[in-house]
């Protein structure tokens, strides 16, 4: 695996020197932002090809995780490779350094190594803030999300769950619920709210208690379906960002998309996601209600070093535990409501 070795401390200079280990004649790379990762635009002057650098590096602890280790990154490359070959997603093509690797290691001047990964670009654009998608767009969505889990339905993935993350079983939402529990020591939640998440994770681990696991229900999940991580483009919506990707629920993937429509779009895209396969039960919903409480919350547990984020969760979460969390405990169902 290739590994650099420099003493240049900028950020700038450190996507500058990666970009050299990549077949690119005259690499030019702009600053995009720094969040779970360090990211930058790449643009080969000499080809116009363009490119997204990442720099597996959280710009906070609480976003560090085991996605961000080698193993862990070279599944999702491998999966990016996987799904362009064999499926009809438009997902990002993963790009090889002149060594022929997939990951390439950045070594601080500290003797910290870095995993560094490149992608092609797809050109498109954001969903902008109040934009309502169409309805074509909202049932294809549900397809290509559809598409994802069922890819993981037919492929052995037994050394994957080893190396990437988890989502929505009854341990790792334990751990969610400590490091929420932060929260209160740090005097951002009352202990009487956080007495009610605890209540409500207690009765999501219930319901996973019984609910079956297996290749009908489980697998390969995106883990992070939000508007931030679609893009609008010439052959429709993409899926973009796999970075989180790991192993969970379908329901899961599906609750987190749900999120992001209104009441009447919710059916809309339910309608795509079970376009070819069994309508969603009862029991179903039920459980998918759980899992969007568990991905709303887990911006929360996601944010908690963030401290410019603190005031804004200290008046959400009375909110959010009010009247979504009480409901849910109290089996109302809430699934048009959150």
């Amino acid at each position: 695996m290739l590994t650099i070795t420099t003493n240049q401390r900028s950020y700038d200079h450190m996507a500058a020197e990666i970009i050299k280990n990549y077949s690119m004649e005259k690499p030019v790379v702009s600053y995009i932002r720094h969040n779970e990762n360090l990211t930058y635009h790449v643009v080969d002057e000499a080809s116009g090809q363009k490119y997204l650098l990442r720099i597996h590096q959280a710009a906070y602890a609480s976003m560090t995780g085991i996605q961000h280790t080698s193993p862990a990154l070279e599944a999702e490359m491998n999966l990016l490779h996987e799904l362009n070959a064999t499926t009809s997603l438009h997902v990002q093509h993963p790009v090889r350094n002149v060594s022929g690797d997939w990951i390439t290691l950045w070594r601080s001047e500290e003797g910290k190594e870095i995993c560094c990964t490149v992608l092609e670009w797809i050109e498109g654009r954001d969903i902008q803030q109040g934009e309502r998608l169409a309805t074509e767009q909202i049932i294809d969505l549900g397809v290509q999300l559809q598409t994802l889990h069922q890819y993981g339905r037919v492929q052995n993935q037994t050394d994957r769950t080893k190396v990437r993350p988890a989502y929505g079983n009854s341990h790792e939402n334990l751990v969610m619920l400590g490091q929420l529990e932060e929260g209160v020591r740090r005097g951002i939640f009352t202990t009487e709210d956080f007495d009610l998440l605890r209540e409500t994770f207690e009765n999501i681990n219930k319901q996973l208690a019984t609910y079956p696991q297996h290749a009908e229900t489980w697998g390969i999940i995106h883990g992070d379906i939000t508007r931030n991580n679609l893009l609008i483009t010439d052959q429709g919506i993409s899926m973009i960002d796999f970075c989180l990707h790991g192993y969970g629920y379908y329901l899961f993937d599906a609750g987190g998309a749900a999120l992001m429509f209104n009441r009447e779009e919710r059916d809309i895209f339910l309608s795509g996601y079970t376009k070819q396969t069994a309508l969603l039960t009862d029991r179903d919903i039920r459980l998918m209600e759980g899992f969007m409480l568990i991905f709303t919350l887990g911006y929360y547990a996601f944010q908690m070093a963030n401290e410019s984020r603190h005031e804004w969760m200290k008046d959400r979460m009375p909110k959010l535990c009010s009247k979504f969390c009480r409901p849910y405990v109290q089996n109302k169902s809430i699934f048009y409501e959150l």
